[in-house]
């Protein structure tokens, strides 16, 4: 039954109720701004309604006004948006006919309309990144679609919208965890492009969810204006999530954030709260099948690789993915960290890599060094190590100007490694380093030393950034 009518409330004058599923007979109603709920009228709703259309009202403001976005079609045409409130299995319910979830859909009417169980009415992270998905129903950009290699942006930007208006929420970024046990997989996985060959498994499915890690790190710690997250929605592009942002970033600097939030993920997610962090890991323990856990591809104790490492098919990088390497140390000892990948991927698109090493100090907490490519698929750094230096992980990034898998399967980007103990003395530092500006340096005591004296300093750069090397003394 569809329903014509207007409300009394001059604030409301402007817009008429066009519904589908709802009738006054059976329901309650509240309107406010574009928005009108519906819920059954056997239960009293009001309380926790008035609260939800005042933050779905706040939510509005934000995607008009800071994100450029744009009203869905319902208010553009005259109408108002609906809301039903529906109590899912029970079957005195006027919506359970319906067999409803949590989301948002599309009527017979042909406009958009939202479903939310009476629990999560006011569940903020819940309903902020739903009402973000009202505001993306007009988008026009083609490469933005809800299918194939760009599904996952549609989720994981409305899971950002909700992690970065509730930032101290414990399950803000509840499935984060799944991003390091499950790094080698395409940016790109979703629902919609799901392999046959893949375990259908929680962390699996999740990932299109998780990935809002990614755009949180862009945008609240390498500085990537909010706007760009939502802009190419309504560009027109035909450019895919990754490709527009790959363009609108620059390449270079893209790729850079890309394995700095690898490795900062490593790195225990240091950039988000440490009981979120714990969160992810109670739902990674919780719903993941531990027996589909690749966080780490091969561990060491106290010795290199024995020669050059190729992971499995299984495991290997897909296109802008990353591997990790895990070596325990408690030893004074030297390591070269090396990378040799294949020159394109299985369906012949040029590859192209990056390699990160995380020292864990007992004394100074975490170190970061990018290895020195000498060209898109090599590079390495050699750095010396103390019994203080006791966890290293040497971070494998591949991310080609690949953004899309336009063949039957995933496309895989091999590549070999080896970490080998030597004799060499001096740390070769990465162009990242060498180009910075050095501020001072100290001992393994935090004393101020000069750089003619031997043993290992801790140098601290004007950007922040920190190194562990060893010198050998003199000028």
């Amino acid at each position: 039954m569809m329903l014509f009518f207007a409300l009394s409330s001059e604030a409301n004058a402007q817009f008429t109720t066009n519904s589908v599923y709802g009738n006054l007979a059976d329901c309650d109603t509240m309107s406010r701004s574009i928005y009108v709920v519906w819920w059954d009228n056997d239960f009293d709703l009001s309380e926790e309604v008035d609260v939800l259309l005042d933050s779905m009202i706040s939510y509005r403001d934000i995607c008009l006004n800071e994100l450029d976005m744009m009203d869905p079609p319902n208010p553009i045409d005259g109408y108002f948006y609906n809301v039903y409130l529906h109590n899912p299995s029970n079957a005195n319910d006027v919506f359970d006919p319906y067999g409803w979830a949590n989301g948002q859909g599309t009527d017979s009417n042909g406009y958009p309309f939202l479903t939310l169980p009476t629990w999560l009415a006011n569940d903020w992270e819940n309903t902020c990144h739903e009402t973000f998905h009202v505001f993306q129903y007009n988008a026009n950009a083609p490469g933005f679609a809800y299918y194939g290699d760009s599904q996952w942006y549609i989720e994981a930007s409305a899971t950002w919208f909700a992690g970065v208006e509730n930032l101290g929420a414990p399950g803000a970024f509840g499935t984060s965890e799944s991003l390091v046990r499950m790094s080698h997989v395409p940016l790109w996985l979703s629902y919609s492009n799901f392999p046959d060959s893949y375990p259908g498994n929680w962390q699996r499915y999740v990932h299109q969810y998780a990935l809002a890690l990614l755009l949180y790190y862009l945008t609240e710690e390498a500085d990537v204006p909010d706007s760009i997250i939502t802009s190419g929605l309504f560009s027109g592009t035909e450019e895919l999530p990754q490709e527009y942002m790959y363009n609108q970033i620059g390449g270079s600097a893209f790729r850079n954030h890309f394995i700095d939030w690898a490795a900062h993920m490593t790195n225990d997610f240091d950039f988000i709260l440490p009981y979120q962090a714990l969160t992810s890991e109670n739902e990674w323990n919780t719903y993941a099948d531990p027996l589909d856990d690749n966080e780490f591809i091969q561990t060491y104790t106290n010795s290199g690789s024995n020669g050059w490492y190729q992971p499995e098919e299984s495991t290997v990088t897909n296109a802008w993915a990353f591997n990790t390497y895990r070596l325990f140390n408690n030893t004074t000892d030297t390591y070269t960290f090396e990378i040799n990948g294949n020159p394109t991927g299985t369906y012949g698109d040029s590859s192209y890599f990056q390699g990160k090493i995380l020292v864990k100090n007992d004394i100074y907490g975490a170190i970061f060094h990018d290895l020195n490519m000498s060209n898109d698929q090599q590079g390495s750094l050699t750095l010396n190590l103390s019994p203080s230096d006791t966890e290293i992980y040497f971070i494998v990034a591949s991310m080609p100007e690949v953004f899309e898998d336009v063949n039957n399967t995933f496309q895989l980007f091999p590549y070999e490694m080896r970490i080998s103990e030597g004799s060499q003395s001096n740390v070769e530092e990465s162009e990242n380093f060498s180009s910075k500006s050095e501020i001072f340096r100290y001992n393994l005591l935090g004393q101020k030393v000069k750089k003619e004296v031997p043993g290992f300093q801790i140098i601290l750069y004007d950007n922040g950034s920190r190194e562990k090397i060893y010198s050998r003394g003199g000028y």
